[in-house]
């Protein structure tokens, strides 16, 4: 594994030497792999006077949601969980608010038909209680939240709630302790990401994102989600371990060779359960989704093949998976964006990537007819 200079990526040089000098973002952490061959590319600075480096911890928001995906997939296969199980058979208090009737596959493709009432939790400038205190209260709030829509006929993006009650859904099964459903993933990944933020007492954090004015409402709500020890929102390691992630996807196998899922699993989570609303505008809500991934390409990247799926997290970082073009990439910006430019940002990023790796997208197949 080598630590690259931007020499290897003009494309890339060009691009980042930009956005950092007109404010974008004080410095990217990209881990690439293509063909089996690894990249690691750090540049500029986190936020606090110090350079971001390939091994800075950084949180990955919600693009830690596949991992929550493969912890599902692992209980699919094994049989304890199916896909149509009802979430309160297995949690009965879940049921509540109407919920009765949302299954597992709503869980994982946002279709419960409840927007996530953590999101619009007002705690009136109260401290936050310890994590034991802090989890029983989102419990009650989840439990207590009532179904909008009918259960698997519309798409409500939860950044929180739905991995919450998955891991908790998981882990009750198991027999574990709430969170354990991540743990038990990175254990078997072999990687040193961590559920939550580990620091010593008052440290400052790895990582100090900036924002535009009108992101730093959504920049605090994130950075504060982010530290604690939520599945699918709070964890935090480098851009290497996530890419590690991604590349479970692609093979099936951890990079030690112990097998993940098989191959026909993660073809069922990655393809697309969801189709999303036709709108004139893009909602960070409602879009393409699989079981734990974003499956619209156009969303990850022009040059990405029709196949390719992954996940964007807290407008500040994003997996992609190409199974066609054999890339997977792990991308983190510290510095947040709104939702087009953030997309643009991305854009921008997968297309120098797949120059600067001579990468050409398969040309389309047009029916020929007769």
């Amino acid at each position: 594994m080598s630590v690259d200079a931007l020499d290897s990526f003009p494309h890339l040089r060009v691009l980042f030497e930009k956005e950092i000098a007109d404010g974008v973002e004080t410095g990217v952490q990209l881990s690439i792999s293509h063909a089996g061959v690894h990249h690691e590319i750090a540049v500029g600075d986190n936020g606090l006077g110090s350079p971001i480096t390939p091994e800075t911890s950084v949180p990955w928001t919600c693009s830690s949601k596949p991992l929550g995906a493969l912890a599902f997939a692992r209980a699919w296969e094994n049989g304890r969980l199916d896909l149509d199980d009802r979430v309160a058979e297995h949690l009965p208090e879940y049921g509540e608010g109407g919920k009765e009737a949302v299954r597992v596959r709503d869980l994982l493709s946002h279709t419960t038909g409840v927007p996530d009432p953590l999101v619009t939790l007002d705690t009136d400038g109260q401290d936050m209680p310890d994590w034991d205190q802090a989890q029983a209260l989102i419990w009650m709030v989840i439990c207590a939240a009532e179904v909008q829509q009918r259960p698997g006929s519309s798409m409500s993006y939860n950044p929180i709630t739905n991995w919450f009650v998955l891991d908790r859904l998981l882990t009750t099964i198991d027999g574990t302790t709430p969170g354990d459903s991540y743990r038990s993933m990175f254990s078997l990944l072999g990687i040193s990401a961590t559920l939550g933020l580990v620091r010593d007492g008052d440290a400052a954090l790895p990582v100090a994102p900036t924002a535009p004015p009108e992101e730093a409402v959504g920049l605090e709500k994130m950075v504060m989600a982010a530290q604690l020890p939520l599945p699918g929102t709070g964890v935090w390691g480098s851009m290497r371990d996530l890419r590690e992630v991604g590349e479970a996807l692609l093979t099936g196998r951890a990079a030690d060779g112990t097998e993940v899922a098989r191959r026909a699993t993660i073809e069922a989570l990655t393809a697309t359960h969801w189709p999303g609303t036709a709108r004139s505008v893009l909602s960070d809500t409602d879009f393409a989704y699989g079981l734990g991934f974003m499956t619209l390409p156009q969303l990850l990247g022009r040059s990405c093949s029709f196949r390719a799926y992954g996940h964007a997290g807290g407008n500040t970082s994003s997996l992609v998976v190409d199974p066609d073009a054999e890339v997977v990439m792990a991308m983190y910006w510290n510095g947040r964006l709104a939702d087009v430019p953030t997309v643009t940002r991305r854009h921008a990023l997968v297309e120098a990537v797949y120059a600067d790796l001579e990468v050409s997208r398969p040309p389309l197949r047009v029916p020929q007819a007769g």
